[in-house]
């Protein structure tokens, strides 16, 4: 009768040994899974049958830097005409549009109302 209870132990333990190496498989198969789905977005992949090409990570970034470079130099650009239409607007002791249309009027004696 011991061996009978010695052999269920062993049993019960072996069972349990497969079943944690089982779950413990599955948990490094899987991040083994996420680790390569990191190091293809990392590294980038290159084109195949049905799929275009995916750039590294760091062509991606490269690629923001470049697109907020432009559209910084857009953005002076733009601010440098604004303001160059603001100091039109305001008077500047003759030479600024809005001088030029005030002397027209008092030349003219038309109402600048």
């Amino acid at each position: 009768m011991d061996w009978l209870l010695g052999a269920a132990g062993a049993i019960v333990v072996l069972g349990g040994a497969i079943v944690l190496i089982g779950k413990a498989s599955r948990w490094v198969l899987r991040r083994a899974r996420q680790l390569g789905h990191l190091l293809d977005d990392v590294l980038g992949e290159p084109e195949r049958e049905g799929q275009p090409a995916r750039p590294s990570l760091m062509a991606r970034v490269a690629s923001i830097e470049q697109k907020q470079g432009e559209q910084a130099a857009t953005s002076r650009a733009l601010d440098r005409r604004v303001a160059g239409i603001e100091r039109e607007l305001r008077p500047n002791g003759g030479s600024s549009v809005k001088d030029q249309i005030t002397a027209i009027v008092q030349a003219t004696g038309a109402d600048a109302n």
